[in-house]
């Protein structure tokens, strides 16, 4: 560095790292002169990156560990400093390592800042909570059973060393049940046949939980079952789809392709391309019925020679009401081609107290074609 001997100004690219007490003087040409004084630093060339540790938990009166790592193209050597530590907490001002005790509960955010001797540092922040010493058990209540439209009450218990507050939530209870979340008392009136997995949390308020997990079947009610056919349209005979929504073409009176009964069926695929067709109706199956059966009579005929692979298949599913599968009933393939038409049973009280829906997906790959014919469909209760 240098100074302009007309200017003042000093200019230049520093060479060396350090600190300088830098004296100016100006003289006057007729002899006056002053001067100043004041300190120069120069930082090497270089950086100090941190890493970032990530979140960090403890327990009052368990010791702690943690060693903070940081990288440094500076040249100098590094010590760490650092703020916000949980108490009873400390850091290794040479290696960078947090250790001790905690001594306290609750949530700190922590600064950790590594400093070169030439000067550059950095810094990383992150949260470090600490929970009380203790630990919460909650006692499994065993598998649960309940009727749709019985109210149901199960008191949830829990053992708590923590020494603070218990709430309770709980996931994957029938519907119609709530947790009080101050009391743990499981309340309500099951609405819903089916099983379920329940898992209940209880947390103390310094930060310890515990969890159990138990089944809950739901069986349904007995409030009687008027004996009925659900399904609209079952055979097709309108000409349309309704109530049923169906692929443009499906339903049809192509004599190709005859119905078991009248002039009309649902003709999914068939096109020897790559094709899907669906074919769908939703119904909602009561409690209380002792039969719950779906039946639809199914020709299938294809052009596929093979005898050994599933080129073209029809899915039959029952959905939820939020399209979720609920389960794969059956699939067929050009593989169960055969003359006539042969009818298919199943069993949809495993459904029973459900918004569900009865879809048929027909499959075709890119050659041979495979037609899947429908007709006189039925959900049949009683």
């Amino acid at each position: 560095m240098s100074i302009n001997a007309s200017t003042g100004l000093i200019t230049g690219t520093p060479t060396t790292a350090g600190s300088t007490n830098v004296t100016v003087r100006a003289t006057d040409s007729t002899g006056p002169s002053g001067t100043t004084t004041f300190a120069w630093t120069i930082s090497a060339a270089g950086s100090v990156t941190v890493t970032n540790p990530g979140p960090q938990t403890g327990t009052v009166g368990t010791a702690a560990s943690l060693q903070i790592n940081a990288s440094d193209t500076a040249g100098g050597t590094l010590t760490y400093t650092a703020t916000g530590l949980p108490a009873g907490l400390s850091i290794n001002a040479s290696t960078g390592l947090i250790s001790g005790t905690p001594t306290a509960v609750g949530s700190s955010n922590v600064t950790v800042k590594a400093t070169d001797s030439t000067g550059p540092s950095g810094t990383t922040t992150f949260a470090w909570t600490i929970g009380a010493a203790g630990s919460v058990t909650v006692t499994n209540p065993g598998a649960q059973t309940g009727t749709v439209g019985t109210a149901a009450s199960l008191q949830i218990n829990a053992s708590d060393t923590a020494g603070g507050t218990l709430s309770y939530s709980a996931t994957g209870l029938p519907a119609g049940l709530s947790i009080n979340t101050s009391t743990g008392l499981i309340t309500g009136t099951p609405t819903t046949a089916g099983g379920n997995n329940v898992t209940v949390k209880a947390t103390d308020s310094t930060g310890p939980s515990g969890t159990t997990s138990f089944t809950w079947t739901i069986n349904p009610g007995g409030g009687g079952c008027t004996a009925k056919q659900l399904l609209g349209n079952p055979g097709f005979e309108t000409g349309t789809a309704s109530p049923w929504t169906a692929t443009s073409g499906v339903i049809s009176n192509d004599t190709t392709e005859p119905a078991h009964s009248g002039t009309w069926d649902a003709w999914l695929d068939g096109y020897g391309s790559s094709h899907t067709d669906t074919l769908a109706q939703s119904v909602t199956l009561p409690t209380g019925c002792t039969t719950y059966g779906l039946s639809f009579w199914l020709h299938i005929d294809t052009s596929e020679t093979t005898t050994s692979t599933a080129y073209d298949t029809l899915k039959v599913q029952v959905l939820n009401s939020s399209g979720t599968v609920l389960g794969t009933l059956a699939t067929y393939s050009n593989l169960n081609a055969a003359t006539g038409y042969t009818q298919r049973t199943f069993d949809l009280s495993a459904y029973a107290g459900q918004a569900v829906t009865v879809k048929f997906t027909g499959t075709e790959d890119s050659s041979q074609q495979t037609s899947f014919v429908i007709d006189d469909t039925a959900v049949n209760i009683g």
